[in-house]
């Protein structure tokens, strides 16, 4: 049986153990489970609700150098993100997601607020990953006693996301940063602003989102209707081709054709929708 020893108290429900069994340093969350406890002390087990274990060691002892309350909360929101996807999580978001709690309180406290140019974006790509971040914004504000922007919520659910998936938050904000400038060439073409709450333009962001995906992993896709697509839907399909081009830019590889056609037909609905509010 694993028994607890406590090596440091960050608030009344995150504590810092080392386990008997095994001797290695771990992360305890759970209700109550710091409250009155001190260092050196054994931990009630029946508390423990999560126990994060770190296979990099430098993780668990970058967590010292950030003030206990950014960790306590931080490990809260892992726990309940963990627990509400019923998942593990990389365990660099111990680390990332402290580090930037970290920043944006710092940046809050000066009056210094960076905007999100993805926040529509990420609503639609990561739209679980933002409910997420939504609650985790609650427990910030609750024990700092400040409001957190709507930008720095979809920041949270970048981290989540790039947990999830296991991929460094650099390749998800790359992603993040095509699929915005990606839009933005379909607006030019079709010389009309998105619709952000339309459902064909979610569809368009989380086509681009896998198709990025595929490309970066040679996964190809078979599409039945492009000798169609490009047939009837000529003027979108060069728009798609457009797209593939500055994939290539980005990427150094040629989306395949089908992935293309696919692309012309999220347009094309797009397209479609724009002429209907036009006739009405």
């Amino acid at each position: 049986m694993h028994r607890f020893r406590i090596i440091k108290v960050f608030n009344n429900n995150v504590i810092m153990a080392k386990d008997g069994l095994n001797q290695k340093e771990v992360v305890l969350v759970g209700k109550g489970l710091g409250f009155d406890a001190k260092p050196g002390g054994m931990v009630d087990n029946e508390k423990i609700e999560k126990v994060f274990s770190f296979v990099d060691k430098n993780k668990l002892e970058q967590l010292n150098n950030f003030n206990e309350d950014i960790i306590g909360v931080t490990e809260e929101i892992i726990s309940m993100v963990s627990k509400e996807l019923q998942e593990p999580l990389n365990e660099h978001i111990h680390v990332a997601l402290a580090d930037h709690i970290g920043f944006t309180l710092e940046r809050l406290k000066t009056g210094l607020e960076i905007t999100n140019p993805f926040i529509e974006e990420i609503k639609a790509l990561y739209s679980r990953e933002y409910e997420l971040a939504c609650q985790a914004a609650e427990m910030i504000e609750e024990k700092f006693e400040t409001n957190i922007p709507d930008g720095e919520k979809g920041f949270i659910a970048m981290h989540i996301h790039s947990s999830r998936i296991n991929r460094d938050l650099a390749k998800t904000v790359e992603n993040t940063t095509m699929i915005n400038k990606m839009v933005e060439i379909v607006e030019g073409e079709l010389n009309a602003k998105l619709n952000r709450q339309d459902a064909n333009y979610a569809r368009l962001l989380v086509h681009l989102r896998f198709a990025l995906d595929r490309i970066n992993s040679n996964t190809t896709i078979k599409n039945p209707l492009l000798k169609k697509i490009k047939s009837e839907f000529a003027d979108s399909y060069s728009i798609a081709n457009k797209l593939a081009e500055y994939i290539r830019e980005r990427l150094g590889k040629s989306p395949p054709e089908d992935e293309i056609g696919y692309l012309a037909l999220h347009i094309q609905r797009i397209k479609d929708s724009l002429n209907e509010l036009d006739k009405n």
